[in-house]
């Protein structure tokens, strides 16, 4: 067992989540342990008052292991309460990903999650669904919030305020909309983020009542709310095995260079992920081979490709959004070499993201 392995395992076991830990009071405990290490051994009570922990990582390092059996100690036994088993009922690692997100469900009846999307650890997306024809968007980016609001600002008719999670966000209004179906966003500072809620609604009451529903949850509440449609990050490895089943591979072809940000992603945006690397590094060997002369390399890329619109991930995807047959379009062109009069690698990057898989292209010929 490696030593990653064993910190995984120890993570998971763990039942003190870092939530919990970050709430206890462990600064008089602390301060007791320290001295207790560096003099001659005696009994010591921990202090019971609820203070800010402040970071003593140069210190603690000396006694980090004897640290960490007080605070586990302290958490099953001075708190009066047991623990029977880990705290969470997902991994630390679905955990530390959930802690990424502003942990926000819509809080209201027949609302529902209906997708979630973290492009990297400061911004991601979610839907929420009513089930019939209700919509409404959670985006989450960083900071500075003035950029934001410029921007909304812009294109506003009606501007105004609304409470929201205990601070006040800016709420606008855009142009256009028939009386029952206006589109509303709101922008405001969380822990550091800029956030984003928006929703087609009759009217800014009705938004402002839905923008009030938005409840702060715990991981586990949050990422028990994802439908089975979002690939949680411990699922992520089977997963994109299933999502290579029936997609010709590329000679030599390593399924761990598909991009792993380690983060929540819908199934729609993975599956884009999985074939879009696949095809992205046919595509490149399709070109190499144009450049080189090698008809023979040419052939197989475009045979290879040909079989996308067969692609069991594509054909999923294709109810859900367009990403399937662009590409499956740009395998049609790969004969001519050419895309609306244009070399088709420049379009073929752009327009699937292969620089984002890691796959470069050449600009064509």
């Amino acid at each position: 067992m490696s030593t990653r392995e064993i910190d995984k395992a120890l993570a998971s076991a763990n039942p003190v989540s870092r939530a919990t830990a970050a709430g206890l009071p462990l600064e008089a405990a602390e301060e007791e342990l320290l001295r207790a290490i560096v003099a001659e051994p005696r009994r010591t009570r921990v202090g019971r008052r609820a203070r800010p922990r402040r970071a003593r990582r140069r210190q603690l390092a000396l006694v980090g292991a004897a640290l960490a059996a007080a605070v586990l100690l302290l958490a099953v036994v001075g708190t009066g309460e047991r623990s029977d088993g880990p705290e969470s009922a997902f991994g630390a690692e679905l955990v530390r990903f959930a802690e990424s997100s502003p942990l926000l469900l819509l809080d209201a009846p027949g609302w529902s999650v209906d997708s979630a999307d973290e492009e990297s650890a400061a911004v991601g997306e979610m839907r929420f669904t009513d089930g019939s024809t209700g919509a409404a968007d959670l985006n989450w980016r960083p900071r500075p919030l003035g950029e934001w609001v410029r921007d909304r600002a812009a294109s506003a008719t009606r501007i105004t305020t609304a409470p929201v999670l205990g601070t006040t966000a800016r709420v606008f209004q855009y142009e256009g909309g028939s009386p029952g179906d206006r589109d509303v966003t709101a922008l405001w500072i969380d822990h550091g983020r800029v956030l984003e809620f928006r929703s087609q609604v009759a009217g800014l009451e009705e938004f402002k009542g839905r923008l009030a529903s938005l409840r702060r949850v715990d991981a586990d509440t949050w990422l028990s709310a994802l439908p089975a449609s979002v690939v949680k990050a411990a699922d992520r490895e089977i997963a994109v095995k299933r999502m290579l089943r029936g997609i010709p591979l590329p000679p030599g072809f390593d399924p761990s260079r598909i991009p792993d940000e380690g983060l929540t992603k819908d199934r729609y945006q993975l599956g884009a992920t999985v074939s879009g690397t696949v095809a992205c590094t046919w595509f490149q060997r399709w070109s190499q081979a144009r450049s080189a002369g090698d008809r023979a390399g040419v052939r197989r890329a475009i045979a290879a490709l040909a079989t996308a619109k067969r692609w069991p991930i594509l054909r999923e995807m294709s109810e859900q959004g367009g990403y399937a047959q662009v590409l499956v379009d740009y395998a049609a062109a790969m004969p001519s070499g050419r895309w609306y009069g244009r070399p088709l690698e420049g379009d073929v990057d752009s327009g699937l993201g292969c620089s984002r898989f890691g796959v470069r292209l050449r600009n064509g010929r």
